[in-house]
């Protein structure tokens, strides 16, 4: 009996096990990733990256008709600390808040105490008009070889939207700010 014991723990012994094939298996890993430059830091109106824009509070008669704007408001957009020699394009996404896709424009928030047929217009210092979620229209930011800090100004404003007047009542809404590297 021990001659076939010995016997079966030497022919277990020669008999290759999937711990053995797992060891001595080679396989290639690739990982792959991109490095940027660094991106800028973005101040709105000399502060934060979060800011408010107040627009002034506007009489219902001066949106009567669709498609008028009033209540103009300046902001500035500061670009700090971007990548040299770069064009940097800046423009407003609606992911927080909807837009418009017929005006172009930030679309009114609901409810009860919500004025009805506003929207938000935003237009760049030459008062061309930054359409919402689309980059072409945005303002360039043209970066210097010493990578200078670099304003613009913006203006926000009512805009009438529909068939009847506006309603009295609150305006608000939320565009997030996005860059594109060029």
């Amino acid at each position: 009996m021990s001659l076939i014991k010995n016997a079966l723990f030497l022919a277990l012994l020669g008999t290759p096990t999937a711990c053995v094939y797992a060891v001595n298996y080679s396989m290639d890993v690739y990982f792959t990733g991109t490095y940027t430059d660094e991106t800028c830091v973005v101040e709105i109106n000399n502060g934060s990256n979060n800011e408010v824009v107040t627009l002034p509070k506007i009489s219902v008669m001066s949106l009567q008709s669709n498609g008028s704007e009033a209540g103009s408001v300046p902001f500035n957009i500061t670009l700090k600390e971007c990548p040299a020699s770069r064009t940097v394009t800046v423009f407003f996404n609606s992911s927080a808040s909807g837009a418009d896709t017929a005006t172009g424009n930030l679309v009114n928030g609901t409810g009860t105490d919500m004025s009805k047929n506003v929207q938000i217009r935003l237009r760049k210092e030459d008062s061309s008009q930054v359409i919402i979620d689309d980059a072409t229209s945005g303002q360039d930011y043209l970066i210097s070889a010493t990578a200078d800090p670099l304003s613009h100004r913006f203006l926000a404003s009512y805009y009438a939207k529909g068939d009847s007047a506006a309603t009295a009542g609150k305006v608000q809404t939320v565009a997030g700010v996005e860059l594109v590297y060029k």
